[in-house]
């Protein structure tokens, strides 16, 4: 790559040594411009979205930084290819020329006014884009058997039947203790984990790999849970919204994982 370099004064330097760097002599005193490269972007993270990737950096602070170039690979070393740039104020990039359940590498270097760049930023960052989905509802299962059941490997379905045997969780309420539950299917034997309220569904970037039940969890607002399907898939879900119990629904956001046995369903900062 090529490297930028930055004024060095340097007494007692003969004229041809500052004429093969390329730099200048004033006045009595031998100064030598050296150019540097500025540095390599630090704290390169994505975040997974749906058939895109968000690529985040810390802001480098040379003067006379111009931008930033980002590029994305199929490989976790070589074979970079540039796929955009951004001006020194901006500090973020979206990939949208992705497709779901295939893995990406991304590296950013920056670059100064004379168009000289950096090194590739040292983290390694890898995301995989993943479907997802925003305020599907369900309504319980004893009350509303048609409109119970959901499969995040169609969501295009909607609220489903909870019994049939291909979807993967459904709704309803235990009039005994009063409590909204989250069911799975016991034929599919799908896992889940209650993982704590969240403020938005983002804030799980990796689902847990073991403590699931594969029976009911209770449901609750705010609440995100994990999934692992029988075939490896992963799936997460945020409640956003719940009825009571004389009228009970849940309405969710989703995240489901094309890529098998591959936990990462939106990748946190290095």
């Amino acid at each position: 790559m090529t490297k930028i370099m930055r004024s060095l004064i340097v007494p007692g330097m003969i004229a041809l040594a500052l004429i093969l760097q390329g730099c200048t002599v004033e006045g009595g005193n031998d100064i030598i411009v050296v150019n540097e490269s500025p540095a390599a972007p630090r704290g390169v993270y994505s975040v997974t979205g749906d058939e895109q990737v968000l690529v985040e950096w810390y802001p480098n602070q040379e003067s006379d930084l111009k931008g930033y170039i980002i590029y994305r690979s199929y490989e976790e070393v070589g074979n970079y290819d540039e796929i955009g740039r951004v001006g020194s104020a901006v500090d973020s990039f979206v990939d949208d020329d992705v497709e779901n359940g295939v893995t990406y590498y991304y590296a950013v270097s920056s670059y100064d006014l004379d168009g000289n760049e950096s090194d590739l930023s040292p983290e390694t960052v890898v995301d995989t884009p993943r479907p997802a989905g925003k305020n599907v509802k369900l309504e319980d299962y004893y009350f509303e058997p048609d409109l119970s059941g959901f499969d995040f490997s169609h969501p295009e379905r909607g609220a489903q039947t909870f019994d049939r045997s291909d979807i993967d969780i459904y709704f309803g309420v235990d009039t005994e203790v009063n409590v909204l539950y989250i069911y799975s299917n016991e034929a599919k034997d799908i896992g889940m984990q209650d993982l704590g309220y969240t403020d938005s569904m983002d804030d799980v970037d990796v689902s847990p790999t073991q403590g699931f039940t594969s029976v009911f969890v209770e449901a609750i607002l705010g609440h995100t849970y994990a999934f692992i399907m029988p075939d490896g898939h992963y799936a997460k879900l945020r409640i956003t919204d719940t009825g009571d119990i004389e009228d009970a629904w849940i309405v969710f956001d989703w995240a489901y994982q094309l890529q098998p046995d591959n936990p990462e369903l939106a990748p946190a900062r290095n």
